[in-house]
C-alpha cells in the first residue's frame, strides 16, 4: 500500500470516529433547571409590586397567584414523591417510565399556563421576564432537542443518572420551589393589604 492510500484510510477512520463521537454527544440529555429562574421571577414580582399594582386588577392578580401557587405545590410534591420513591425502592436506571414523565410534564404545563395568567396582570418588564422563562420551560418540555427540566426526568427517560445528581436535584429543586411558594404567599399578603 502506498503512503497516500494509508493516509487516506487513516483520515477516513478519524473522520468516522469524530463524527460518531459528535453524534453521541448530541444525543446526551441536557438539564435545564428552571427552578432558579422561577424563583428569581417570583422574587422580582414580590419586590416590584408597587410598580405594577392597580387596584382594579388586584383581585384577579391575587386569584391567579393563588392558582399558580397551587400548581407549583402540586408539581413540587409530585417531583419529590417520585424522587423519594426511587431512593426508597432503590430503582435501577436505564428503564423508561413514560407515565411518571408524562405526569411531571402535565404538572409543569399547568404551571406554565398559570404563569401566563399572572404575566397578563403585571408590568411589561416582568411580563417579558415571565415570557422568556415560559419559553425556556416550553422548549425543555416540547422542543426537539434532548432537554429535560431535572435529573429526575433524565432518569425517568431511561438514562443513567448518579444517585448524587438525583439527590442534589431533589433537594435543591425542592428548596427553590418551596421558596417560590413562600414568595407568592408574601406577595399575596402585600396585595391584600393594598386592597383594603
Amino acid at each position: 500500500m502506498t503512503f497516500s492510500k494509508i493516509s487516506f484510510i487513516l483520515s477516513f477512520i478519524l473522520l468516522l470516529t469524530f463524527s460518531g463521537a459528535a453524534s453521541a454527544q448530541s444525543g446526551q440529555p441536557v438539564v435545564t433547571d428552571v427552578t432558579t429562574g422561577l424563583l428569581e421571577w417570583i422574587k422580582h414580582l414580590n419586590a416590584d409590586v408597587n410598580k405594577y399594582f392597580f387596584r382594579e386588577k388586584a383581585a384577579a392578580l391575587d386569584q391567579q397567584l393563588g392558582l399558580l401557587k397551587e400548581d407549583l405545590s402540586l408539581y413540587m410534591k409530585t417531583r419529590k414523591s417520585l424522587s423519594d420513591s426511587l431512593f426508597r425502592h432503590n430503582v435501577a436506571g436505564g428503564k423508561v417510565n413514560d407515565n411518571a414523565l408524562e405526569l411531571l410534564q402535565t404538572r409543569m404545563t399547568a404551571v406554565m399556563q398559570k404563569m401566563r395568567d399572572v404575566t397578563d396582570l403585571v408590568g411589561t418588564e416582568l411580563q417579558a421576564e415571565g415570557d422568556r422563562l415560559n419559553n425556556d420551560i416550553y422548549d425543555a418540555l416540547f422542543g426537539e432537542n434532548n432537554r429535560f427540566l431535572s435529573h429526575l426526568e433524565v432518569f425517568l427517560a431511561g438514562y443513567d443518572v448518579t444517585k448524587k445528581d438525583l439527590a442534589l436535584d431533589n433537594s435543591a429543586g425542592y428548596s427553590r420551589l418551596e421558596a417560590c411558594i413562600n414568595e407568592i404567599t408574601a406577595l399575596q399578603d402585600k396585595i391584600r393589604k393594598k386592597m383594603k
